[in-house]
């Protein structure tokens, strides 16, 4: 028997990246624009009857349970980091997950005081959200909703994804038991 997801009362917060260019905002898979305020999430594909994010799908507005990596946005000239927070139907994976509206509550500053980081402040306040050092970003998305509990996140049930194509060729094996071919062998 399956289990009632429980009714969260809060907005849930999320954590993502996006590609800035300019002072604009852009998923890293996708060419739709982020703007100010509520995004709400659509489907390419249209196949199903129930709104994003539907359970054989990948639409919906994706996001992280922890930020990313703070060196994940540094080295690059246009990644940047950010928490948004989400509601309506959310769908949980082991490691993010996608609903139906998201907004941006917080972006996180990167390290260098060049270009990126003026684009990035005018696009916090073309998106009137606070532009904040990474180690603050947590705190201040809390302001906006909870982070969804450990308990809730569902187990990775595939942690290794690439796997083997396959039981090697015997002949193949003995080839890397005796060494390579053509490879001499010093006889005492």
């Amino acid at each position: 028997m399956e289990a009632a997801a429980p009714d969260l009362v809060t907005a849930v917060i999320g954590f993502r990246q996006w590609r800035l260019r300019g002072t604009e905002l852009y998923p890293l898979r996708a060419p739709d624009r982020w703007t100010r305020g509520m995004q709400v999430a659509h489907c390419e594909r249209d196949t199903h009857d129930d709104p994003p994010p539907a359970k054989e799908c990948t639409c919906g507005i994706h996001a992280w349970y922890r930020p990313p990596p703070r060196g994940a946005s540094a080295f690059t000239p246009d990644f940047v980091a950010g928490a948004v927070a989400l509601w309506g139907h959310i769908e949980l994976h082991a490691h993010g997950m996608r609903a139906h509206y998201a907004m941006i509550v917080a972006l996180a500053l990167p390290f260098s005081r060049g270009d990126k980081r003026r684009r990035l402040i005018a696009a916090a306040d073309q998106f009137e959200v606070p532009g904040v050092p990474y180690r603050t970003l947590v705190a201040t998305a809390l302001q906006h909703g909870d982070l969804i509990p450990k308990s809730m996140i569902p187990p990775d049930l595939m942690p290794n994804k690439r796997q083997a194509p396959g039981e090697p060729a015997p002949a193949r094996l003995y080839e890397v038991a005796d060494g390579y071919p053509g490879r001499r062998t010093s006889q005492p």
